[in-house]
């Protein structure tokens, strides 16, 4: 007969709502407005401008009747790492399976959003976060006093620690609790203390019912829980599933997993945003700057030529690097190798267009030279100028095996012609030069998109590792950051700051 998890106590809910957290969170939950059904709420910055805080009210609508509550234990040592409390009408397992699949530790691998999001809503799972109760909210401290007692070294337990509790209930377990040490606050009726012993940092997340009404359960654990070596007490099966990389990105292509890279890129440019925090990356361009998306048939790089800059690599100027084994080299795989293609070639369009069509246009080699590369950054310096500008000026410079450098040179000229009219000549050498220039930029693309692709366990490049890559390194996304396809793909359906 297969275990089943073990009730450890349970508590009973009849006023429909539930406080929660430190004993002033709970007070506050007791003495705030009501929050009807699953809470909206988005990341709010904190005084610093580096925190990131939840503004939450410490109460929740909930389904009354009896709740069940289970220890989660660590599977070698026994200890109790985490808690979980579940309405009696809900199987335990899946709804922690549902909630953990959408939110779980910020501290494990692929473990959902970690914060309140849209994914998060829709699935019903409310998300609270270390920042967002216990010390790091002082409302209504004032009422309860002083909630910390030194006996016994306790005094850590308060941040490892917890109330949930009817609303109904809810100040006067906080009056009873407040003499108590927090390791020996008594459940009884409406009132549930929950403690992580030696954990650090607090985390929860409430499950909400399919009509995202009422909380029907609520998972708590600390900086320590692990949920791929952590069971229900009764059981042996973990809560999460200890994955390889090879694992991990198999179930990800199964369950369609977005690896456009989309979503991670507008939330990096949207942080650029906010005056509070340090500026590393320019900001978005404007629409006005950016340019397609264009049709498929004026794309300049053909697989062919997109495998061959993928392969190559350009030897290391640091001699303590030479010898050393050749990096591993990510393939591309369905169904993500078109819109990797797609992003590779209109990011070339937006630089063409944005960079290189006003400063090469009417200019002989040398003087377009002058206009693309700045001149102070072509020596001495680890910058891209310095990198590109022999490539355009050197028609012998080493070429790269297998990229048809003629093709793509007739390629971008015929792209560049639509441009040209009575008063507008482009030099051949000068497209060839470009043509030169681009190779290695996209060298460096893909060099940067495989080093995305290992540090995320995948033998595989993806269209993400390609915006990340890029996005990354200051001196490319000055190049290629003109594309609208590049920050919104190729339907565009969220737009560019106007």
């Amino acid at each position: 007969m297969e275990a089943t998890p073990t009730v450890f106590k349970t508590i009973n809910v009849s006023s429909g709502r539930l406080c929660f957290g430190g004993l002033h969170n709970i007070w506050n939950g007791a003495s705030a407005p009501a929050v009807q059904g699953l809470p909206h709420i988005r990341l709010k910055p904190f005084a610093t401008g580096t925190v990131k805080v939840n503004r939450i009210e410490y109460n929740v609508t909930a389904r009354n009747g009896t709740w069940n509550a289970f220890q989660l234990v660590d599977i070698a040592s026994s200890r109790v790492v985490a808690w979980f409390l579940a309405h009696s009408d809900v199987d335990p397992e899946s709804e922690i399976d549902r909630i953990l699949s959408v939110s779980g530790s910020p501290y494990e691998y692929d473990s959902g959003s970690a914060m309140n999001d849209d994914k998060t809503e829709a699935a019903g799972v409310f998300v609270i976060n270390r920042y967002d109760w216990g010390w790091y909210d002082d409302r209504s401290k004032d009422e309860v006093g002083d909630d910390v007692q030194e006996a016994e070294n306790d005094y850590l337990s308060n941040g490892n620690s917890l109330g949930v509790v009817d609303f109904a209930e809810a100040k006067s377990f906080v009056s009873r609790w407040k003499t108590q040490r927090p390791s020996r606050r008594e459940w009884s009726g409406g009132g549930a203390w929950l403690l992580c012993p030696g954990g650090e940092y607090m985390f929860g997340r409430f499950g909400f019912d399919d009509e995202h009404v009422a909380a029907r359960s609520f998972v708590f654990f600390s900086t320590y829980t692990q949920f791929t070596r952590t069971v229900f007490a009764g059981t042996d099966r973990t809560l999460r599933k200890e994955e390889t990389d090879e694992e991990r990105f198999d179930r990800r292509m199964r369950e369609g997993c977005d690896f456009s890279g989309l979503e991670e890129v507008r939330k990096m440019a949207k942080k650029q945003e906010d005056p509070s925090i340090p500026q590393f990356y320019p900001l978005p361009p404007s629409v006005a700057e950016c340019f397609g998306p264009h049709d498929l048939s004026d794309h300049i790089l053909r697989a062919q030529d997109i495998n061959a800059l993928r392969v190559h690599r350009v030897p290391p100027t640091d001699p303590r690097l030479r010898g050393l084994p050749p990096k591993r080299i990510g393939e591309f795989i369905e169904p993500w190798i078109e819109p990797l293609y797609d992003v590779t070639n209109e990011m070339l369009l937006g630089y063409l267009q944005r960079r290189v069509v006003p400063h090469m246009a009417n200019k002989s080699l040398a003087e377009a030279a002058e206009a693309l590369f700045s001149p102070e950054k072509r020596t001495g310096s680890d910058s891209g100028d310095a990198f590109y500008f022999p490539n355009f000026m050197n028609p012998n410079e080493e070429g790269i095996p297998d990229f048809d450098y003629a093709f793509v040179s007739g390629r971008i000229k015929s792209f560049l012609s639509r441009f040209e009219d009575d008063s507008v000549v482009f030099d051949p050498e000068c497209v060839a030069g470009i043509t030169r220039v681009v190779a290695r930029m996209f060298v460096e693309v893909f060099e940067l998109a495989n080093n995305c692709s290992g540090d995320n366990g995948r033998k595989h490049i993806m269209p993400c590792d390609i915006r990340l890559g890029v996005y990354n390194w200051e001196e490319l996304l000055r190049c290629l950051q003109y594309s609208k396809v590049f920050w919104e793909g190729r339907d565009c359906t969220i737009p560019l700051t106007e």
